[in-house]
């Protein structure tokens, strides 16, 4: 499941017996014509860690970093 981050960010998380990892996605703009926004992948596989570095240094808002490590910390 996809979570918003903000309305041009969102991140989906991926669980296994070892750890989470994370996803990053932004709005696709290749499809105009569907009426559900479609997203495309920024990222590969990350860590809880690398993802907040990524996030961090690719997209330097507080409410980008704040929104995830409150998304993360979650069971």
């Amino acid at each position: 499941m996809l979570k918003n981050l903000n309305e041009n960010l969102c991140v989906s998380r991926f669980s296994n017996k070892e750890a989470d990892k994370w996803i990053c996605y932004e709005p696709s703009t290749t499809c105009s014509h569907s009426k559900r926004r479609t997203w495309k992948r920024l990222t590969g596989l990350l860590s809880q860690q690398e993802m907040c570095r990524y996030l961090e240094k690719n997209h330097p808002c507080s409410e980008i970093t704040d929104n995830y490590q409150s998304i993360s910390s979650r069971p």
